[in-house]
């Protein structure tokens, strides 16, 4: 793909809106499309719900209402309260229409048109799916557009609704106008979407680049803008736990992507100068340096690659359980192992309980899942326990 010259706030390709929401409608981080009046963003949308075969619901800010968002109050005959009445509320079609199309596309549009107290009604919903009483599923990719806040009618958007965002900068180009025109909008592309188990393996990758990240500079954690109010576009997103989660979940279905379409993601979740500084930190990031998934059936070819580095088994021990949870069947025997090299290392260098520690951190509530899962039976936990001999597992799930 050819770079073309944008007067956007990213130096990237803005007429590729199409091929951004394409690639978040696959990750479900909400999004939030800002340009200009009349530049497309809503006809992109409908265009992806087309493409995609799912329905697009659309609400405009300017002519939403709260009760558009809970639902009309009405009074029902109730006998168990007081006045023998119970209120409820009715549920809004378009709730209706999410609910049984749970891979739809819920678009907010004009969102800066609206007022404060419907800006409020859409925290729950944007990052929750929680619509009053009512909750959609979600699967559901939520989407918003709105224009800058230098134009006449606009409201400034709320930090905590900014945060709740990947905020895509769009700017459509003359060659890309010209081209789509002419040929009747054709110019678009689709961007490469990771395969299931390509994310979960990835998904892991990313979560031990942030943590690593954040621990060499803690500040970034949570950089919340320190006057209370962002006029900068630049700064429109900003790291907190939340916007570091998007970017664990956009990376690991995207990362196949071009550099450059992967820089506007990462910098639409935590802003321009962390997003930079960021992305400079995963070019040399080396990550776990061990593939766990490699192991099973091999059980007992797994061994510490650095069993004197308290950090590096602590991340193993944290990522084999992030394993276990996403397939307890396949995972078990290998978790299991892990374990057991674990307390072994802990005798062999003197530093009991160190290690110890670390498995009794999530021995529980592994033990839980297994048992929740019905991989493992309660009547089995006797025999389970001789494969962990470290462990009276029978105490443990008595207590």
């Amino acid at each position: 793909m050819s770079k073309r010259k944008s007067t956007a706030i990213y130096d990237w390709n803005k007429n590729q809106l199409y091929k951004l929401l394409y690639g978040l409608y696959h990750t479900k981080v909400p999004t939030m499309i800002w340009g200009n009046p009349g530049g497309g963003k809503t006809s992109t949308v409908n265009f992806i719900g087309k493409n995609l075969n799912v329905p697009t619901v659309i609400r405009s800010g300017n002519k939403s209402d709260p009760v558009d968002f809970s639902g009309v109050p009405y009074l029902i005959d109730c006998a168990n309260t007081e006045g023998g009445k119970a209120l409820r509320y009715s549920e809004p079609k378009y709730v209706q229409i999410m609910k049984e199309s749970p891979n739809g596309i819920l678009f907010f549009d004009e969102i800066t048109t609206c007022s404060p107290v419907i800006q409020v009604a859409l925290l729950s919903i944007i990052q929750d799916c929680q619509f009053g009483e009512f909750e959609i599923p979600k699967s559901i990719y939520r989407v918003a557009a709105g224009n800058y806040n230098n134009i006449t009618g606009t409201h400034n958007m709320s930090l905590a609704l900014m945060n709740r965002f990947c905020h895509i900068f769009y700017d459509m180009n003359m060659e890309f106008f010209l081209d789509g025109f002419i040929s009747g909008w054709q110019n678009y592309e689709n961007c490469k979407i990771n395969n299931s188990n390509d994310q979960i393996d990835k998904n892991l990758n990313y979560r031990l680049a942030v943590t690593n990240f954040l621990k060499q500079h803690p500040d970034l954690l949570n950089s919340f803008p320190a006057d209370g109010a962002v006029s900068d576009p630049h700064e429109f997103a900003y790291p907190t736990p939340r916007s570091w989660e998007m970017i664990v979940k956009i990376l690991s279905v995207l990362d196949g992507n071009e550099g450059e379409y992967i820089q506007e993601l990462v910098k639409g979740c935590i802003g321009e100068t962390t997003g930079n500084f960021f992305l400079k930190f995963l070019e040399d990031h080396k990550g776990l340096e061990i593939e766990i998934p490699s192991f099973v059936g091999k059980e007992d070819k797994f061994r510490l690659p650095y069993p004197d580095r308290h950090d590096h088994v602590y991340q193993i021990m944290a990522s084999m359980v992030y394993y276990l949870e996403q397939d307890p069947k396949k995972y078990m025997e290998l978790w299991i192992h892990v374990i057991n090299v674990l307390h072994n290392e802990d005798n062999k260098y003197g530093n009991y309980a160190s290690y110890d520690g670390l498995i009794m951190k999530y021995l529980f509530s592994n033990i839980k899942l297994l048992l929740d899962t019905g991989i493992l039976l309660p009547s089995d936990i006797k025999d389970f326990s001789k494969k962990i001999p470290c462990y009276n597992l029978l105490g443990l799930i008595g207590g």
